[in-house]
This record gives structure tokens, sequence and C-alpha cells, in this order.
């Protein structure tokens, strides 16, 4: 089965080629690309959540295979998934045999922070620092700032511009995953089963936001249970990517 992943704020594909061995043989790890950076750099930033969401449906389309196919989506990514998710119920596309959703709560919570895309340059570097996940040797050299920021502001405009929309719950088994230090409650997280009607397995795993950069294994391990269990369970030979 083929793992497609999606990065969180600011990341490439790249985070995701470490995992390859790791969840060999289970799944195929494939990352996916986000305009605006890596490979595709060159490629103008997404104007919103209905960009993004078509991009990443058009790339799975692509490399699906008529085989069964997993999503993971980290943050960010895991925005993009969920929307993504629902164009696959509404065009009526074969669809995923398991979806991860990863630090974040469900898509209908209120958002807690200000804005900070539009913030001067200092001040947003020291928000971004505040999360964990970049380097302050990066904000200090030009050369990485001019490269690295513009992904950033683009990447946090789609997440603070995002408006949910009601509608009704997906047709499938859901698991959301996040960090026991995470800034998210358990009620938040919990909140996927609201948009699922076949439920949704809730996992902790230590750490913060970015719990799985300092233990991968343990999400690791994760993944793979479900996805063999979906394996076993599979009746994806009644449809395909055609």
């Amino acid at each position: 089965m083929k793992l497609f992943c999606l990065p969180y704020a600011g990341a490439s594909a790249a985070i995701y080629m470490k995992w390859k061995k790791s969840l060999e043989p289970v799944a195929e790890c494939v990352p996916l690309e986000l305009a605006g950076r890596g490979v595709r750099s060159k490629e103008p930033f997404y104007k919103g959540m209905e960009d993004a969401s078509e991009d990443v449906l058009e790339q799975l389309l692509r490399r699906v295979d008529g085989k069964p196919y997993a999503v993971f989506g980290h943050s960010m990514g895991g925005m993009i998934l969920y929307e993504v998710a629902r164009k696959i119920r509404q065009r009526k596309l074969p669809p995923p045999s398991a979806l991860f959703f990863s630090g974040r709560p469900s898509p209908d919570t209120p958002r807690k922070e200000a804005p900070i895309h539009e913030l001067p340059d200092g001040e947003f570097a020291e928000k971004i620092i505040a999360m964990g996940a970049t380097s302050k040797e990066i904000f200090s050299m030009p050369a990485l700032m001019n490269v690295f920021v513009p992904v950033l502001r683009a990447d946090f405009l789609l997440v603070e511009t995002y408006r949910y929309e009601e509608a009704e719950p997906l047709p499938w088994r859901l698991t959301a995953i996040a960090g026991t230090e995470e800034q998210w409650t358990d009620d938040e997280v919990e909140g996927w089963n609201r948009h699922t009607s076949e439920g949704c397995r809730i996992v902790r795993l230590p750490g913060g936001h970015f719990y799985w950069q300092h233990d991968a294994e343990t999400l690791h391990d994760v993944l793979k249970d479900v996805l063999q269990n979906a394996i076993r369970t599979e009746t994806f030979a009644q449809g395909g990517w055609e």
C-alpha cells in the first residue's frame, strides 16, 4: 500500500524521505511536494485552501495505480488532507484505506492564536522559533531567510485564512495523532469523531507539536498497525483508479 505524506508549514517533501525504510514492507512512503518549495520551488504559492487541495488531489490521481492507498498529513498537511478527503467523497473517487491527521485538532476547532503571516520579519521569526521546529540560525542568515521566510508566510496565510464549512461526516475510519504536550486538548483532538461516521482512533504520543521528530519509530509503529489492519480488511478489489 502507498502511504502519501503531506508536510507541515514551511517544510518540503524531503522531511519524509527517512521514513521510507522504516515503513517497509508494510507501506511504500510517497512524500508529496507542495507548490513553492523543493523541486517545485519555482511554482507560485497557493492562493488558498482550494488551490492547495486541488493540487494535492491531482497529485494523488497521477500516482495512485489502482491499489489501496493511505494519506498522512501533519499540522497544515492535515488541514489540506481533510479538504482533499471531502473532494474524494464528493467526486465519488475510490476512497483511501486509511487517513492520518497528525498535530491537528478537528477542523471545526476555533483558532486560538492571532494571525502571524503579516507580522514584520523580526516578530514573525520569534513566533516561528517559539513553535520549536525551526533553528534560530536560519533567521540569522539572509540567504536562508530569503528562501525560507516566503514559504512560511505563504503557508501561514493558507492556514490562517482557512474557514471550515460544515459538511457531512466522512464515511471512513480516521486516525488522529497528537503529542501529549501539544496545545490541543483531548476534547479538540477527539473532535475528529464528529467528522467521520465510522469512528476515529485517537493516539497521544510523548512530545509536543513535532512529537514524531524525536521518536519516529513509535509513530511508525502506529501507522503500520493501522495499515496492516486496513490491508487485512481491504475490499478495494471492487474498484480502482482507472
